[in-house]
């Protein structure tokens, strides 16, 4: 299909915001690696470019300096070299595919069931906020360390961070509704770390403070970890419910292949989830900055510049996927960029693709005729965080 050339400086927030889908099905043939003024960046669509640069380690710094100022410095979006591998050795102790495996099924099983069987009689419910983010929230959450902090706090955290951290047009109330809960966070968890640094109780936090440390080296300190602390809490807590609720989008698109999984949800539950994750990309693009001048299919990237690899956008390549912009749960397997490049790869994707797998599993077992409400449409928006958030259905209660 042919697309009319767009004007990158013509593009605005609101329409990524509204769909970048469309955006990218331009770029990719025309312009794939293109400066948006919007974005104060250069977009990089297509997935061969996005491996291409992705892997330029030398060259790249990981992530911006916005990061550092609305996360606080350091940070693990941000960090590098020894200081990286050694914060990461300690997140990763939770998080490797054996050790997720060990616990994952007595973590995440009893609350989806939980969770979902609190709306199975109503009939009808929306997924996402009544369903989905409540059991993500729950099961990162807890294995985080912040079991006893309510489902409502947790969710109101990430969508708080989420609207705040991609404030480029700087609204007042998102920016205050953020910081208010980098306040309250901090408030939170300041005296918790200062206790797991003298006492670990085997969470995510509790390794972040004493893993990868050298031999005989002090426990890290609040100011060590709390940036990375709330990039786990803005990415960690939203990814599985987001992941779960746009397979289910997919999937209502075509009710067919939806009656399929509910027949046989031990085989496909996980097939879904792989789709769902390329056909949406929950955290759809990966920033770096240049470090030095990237040069790639004649563009030049100058040193110093903002880079957004568009992983939703290089997961619909037309060169890699054939009918790109369907969901199909029979596609051929094959990776997607979902979860980013290189030594910054998500830490948490072993735990988040479990509990998608996991919350399918249960979805589709325990709400028969599962299918979209007639009566109100799915709301699907969000850039760099996107996602149907708000998934209204019914089934036979």
């Amino acid at each position: 299909m042919a697309h009319t050339r767009l004007d990158p400086a013509s593009i605005t927030l609101a329409d990524l915001e509204r769909d970048p889908y469309e955006v990218y099905a331009s770029l990719r043939p025309q312009q794939p690696i293109v400066w948006m003024p919007a974005l104060d960046a250069w977009l990089v669509t297509r997935w061969d470019d996005c491996v291409a640069i992705g892997g330029q380690h030398d060259d790249l710094v990981p992530g911006h300096d916005v990061d550092d100022e609305f996360f606080g410095a350091p940070n693990v979006l941000r960090i590098e070299g020894d200081e990286h591998r050694g914060l990461r050795a300690g997140i990763d102790a939770r998080l490797r595919p054996r050790v997720v495996k060990s616990y994952v099924e007595d973590a995440a099983r009893p609350v989806a069931i939980d969770y979902i069987e609190q709306v199975r009689a109503k009939g009808r419910a929306d997924l996402t906020t009544e369903v989905f983010e409540r059991i993500s929230v729950r099961v990162v959450g807890d294995q985080l360390g912040l079991r006893d902090v309510d489902d409502a706090t947790l969710v109101r955290w990430f969508h708080t961070l989420s609207e705040g951290h991609t404030n480029a047009e700087g609204d007042t109330e998102r920016a205050s509704a953020a910081a208010s809960s980098l306040a309250e966070i901090d408030s939170f968890l300041r005296d918790r770390v200062e206790r797991m640094r003298r006492e670990p109780d085997g969470s995510i936090i509790a390794h972040m403070l004493h893993g990868g440390i050298a031999p005989g080296g002090e426990p890290r300190r609040y100011e060590d970890v709390i940036g990375s602390i709330r990039v786990i809490i803005l990415g960690g807590f939203q990814e599985p419910g987001n992941a779960v609720a746009n397979t289910f989008l997919g999937l209502f698109s075509r009710p067919e292949q939806l009656s399929e999984l509910a027949a046989d949800p031990e085989r496909l539950a996980n097939t879904a989830l792989q789709e769902g994750l390329r056909w949406i990309a929950p955290i759809g693009t990966v920033t770096r900055t240049a470090r030095n001048d990237i040069e790639r299919g004649g563009v030049v990237i100058p040193a110093g510049a903002r880079i957004q690899l568009a992983v939703g956008s290089a997961n619909r390549d037309e060169s890699r996927y054939e009918e790109a912009e369907r969901f199909d749960l029979d596609r051929m397997l094959q990776p997607n960029a979902t979860f980013g490049y290189g030594e910054h790869y998500c830490a948490g994707h072993f735990l988040a693709r479990d509990i998608g797998r996991i919350v399918i599993e249960e979805t589709v077992r325990r709400l028969p005729g599962l299918r979209p409400d007639p009566t109100e449409p799915a709301v699907v928006s969000g850039f760099s965080f996107r996602g149907a958030k708000h998934l209204p259905a019914v089934w036979d209660a």
